[in-house]
């Protein structure tokens, strides 16, 4: 694995952490340093396969 794509992993396990405490999509994507919660959500998709909030509804079952 790249540098670039263990930064990468690492922004996601911080992002699902920060949702699933309660955090907004927008906060949590300004804070991990995407410039819009849209680049945010493409590159969550990317890695889970599932939007953010899609993600959290499926691990909440």
């Amino acid at each position: 694995m790249t540098f670039g794509r263990w930064c990468q992993h690492m922004r996601a396990s911080e992002a699902i952490t920060r949702l699933a405490l309660g955090a907004s999509v927008g906060d949590v994507a300004l804070a991990l340093g995407y410039q819009s919660p849209s680049a945010f959500i493409v590159m969550f998709k990317r890695l889970f396969g599932r939007a953010p909030q899609q993600y959290l509804a499926v691990a909440e079952r």
